[in-house]
């Protein structure tokens, strides 16, 4: 019995923790910067972790960029936001450059990184020879470094 109170406990522990950091209001200020970039997302969803807010939402600007989201410090100021693509959408060098440098790769997640001042580019994820990997490219397929935080 006492195994069983202690187990429910711990549950009853960890899944408090988890409701604190999904769907919690973001501070003021946070919440401002983020109103002022996006005036037209509908329906954002804020969790904090790694000291950082994040803002699931759809944007409804007339970019009409999707699901996408936004993220932000303590202080509010923005550090980048992720846009999932089609590969479709993203610049023939980038895949071009990518299906060369793997050839046979597979299961592609495109995302586009916008940080503002036209500092934008794609994080390519795939899977080649049973190994994942990440990378980083400007518009015309050159690497970027970038140490990306966020999922």
């Amino acid at each position: 019995m006492k195994k069983i109170l202690l187990g429910s406990l711990i549950l009853l522990a960890g899944s408090t923790m988890f409701a604190q950091s999904r769907d919690r209001q973001a501070p003021t200020r946070v919440q401002k910067t983020f109103q002022h970039d996006y005036p037209d997302a509908r329906d954002p969803h804020w969790n904090n972790t790694n000291g950082q807010w994040h803002a699931d939402f759809n944007d409804g600007s007339r970019y009409d960029r999707g699901e996408m989201t936004a993220h932000y410090d303590q202080q509010g100021r923005h550090i980048d936001s992720h846009i999932p693509y089609d590969r479709n959408d993203v610049p023939a060098p980038v895949v071009n450059r990518t299906e060369r440098r793997y050839p046979g790769a597979r299961d592609y997640e495109y995302t586009r990184i916008e940080r503002g001042n036209n500092r934008n580019f794609y994080r390519v994820k795939l899977r080649h020879q049973g190994r994942y990997r990440t990378l980083y490219m400007d518009d015309n397929g050159r690497d970027k470094q970038y140490s990306d935080r966020h999922p």
